[in-house]
């Protein structure tokens, strides 16, 4: 009887080694498979945040390069309309003509306010701070918010992936500022320290609890955590109900 009891006794623990392999062996590939997913997930947006990117640019070159262009020489013919006419056309016509020569002015700064908010080329020409010099003009001129821009010494250590992602994120982030904060004011820092570059958009409007229940990220926001993340850098957001909001990314020193 001893000896059938320490059977059975190894036997029960054999069953129990062997049922702790199997759930070990099975939460490590549902791990393993997690982690593919979030891999394939990861390529995926970045594909897509990429070919978005791409066909920005695209747009943005026909409305420079053709589009514009076009208006340019309407623009031209007109004023030598204006030239040629201005002795022998009607004061009505002229009024009609100088107020067309005036709406093709104004269609004409407009696309290029559209193509460089589709491709900020300048980034690529002038790096980002003068990027965002520019995104500053724009957002103060196009939404009434005014921006307190403050910038290192130096041009920061970016790639030109990391440094289009900190654009594109002081974008959406300003602009989510004009449109839910309700404060009329936004302060941008960038700031670099170790090679590390850190970038930060806060504001004094009314605030949001991001823990809440009904508080959900919006694509907006999703899309900033996106283009940290698929360049490499990190992203925090800081917020509580009447003491404004903050985002906050940081970007690796580039290699190489």
């Amino acid at each position: 009887m001893p000896d059938i009891s320490i059977q059975v006794w190894w036997v029960f623990i054999a069953g129990l080694l062997a049922l702790a392999v199997v759930l070990v062996g099975f939460i490590v590939a549902l791990v393993i498979s997690q982690r593919r997913v979030i891999r394939v997930e990861r390529d995926h947006a970045r594909k897509l945040l990429e070919a978005q990117e791409a066909e920005r640019a695209w747009v943005a070159r026909e409305v420079h390069d053709d589009a514009l262009q076009r208006v340019f020489a309407v623009q031209a013919e007109l004023d030598y309309l204006l030239a040629d006419s201005a002795t022998q056309a009607r004061p009505a016509d002229m009024r009609k003509l100088t107020a067309l020569r005036a709406e093709l002015g104004d269609l004409s700064e407009m696309l290029r306010r559209v193509a460089h908010r589709l491709h900020p080329s300048m980034i690529e020409h002038s790096g980002l701070l003068a990027g965002l010099r520019s995104l500053r003009s724009e957002v103060e001129r196009t939404l009434g918010l005014e921006v307190t821009l403050h910038e290192p010494t130096a041009p920061p250590p970016l790639g030109l992936d990391q440094a289009l992602a900190a654009y594109r994120i002081a974008q959406e982030a300003l602009r989510n500022v004009a449109r839910h904060s309700g404060s009329r004011s936004a302060e941008l820092w960038v700031e670099t320290d170790g090679g590390w570059t850190r970038m930060r958009i806060a504001d004094q409007g009314r605030g949001f609890n991001p823990g809440a229940e009904g508080e959900r990220a919006g694509i907006g926001l999703i899309a900033m955590q996106e283009r940290a993340a698929l360049a490499g850098g990190s992203f925090e957001l800081a917020s509580e109900p009447g003491h404004g909001t903050m985002v906050e990314v940081a970007f690796p020193p580039t290699e190489g």
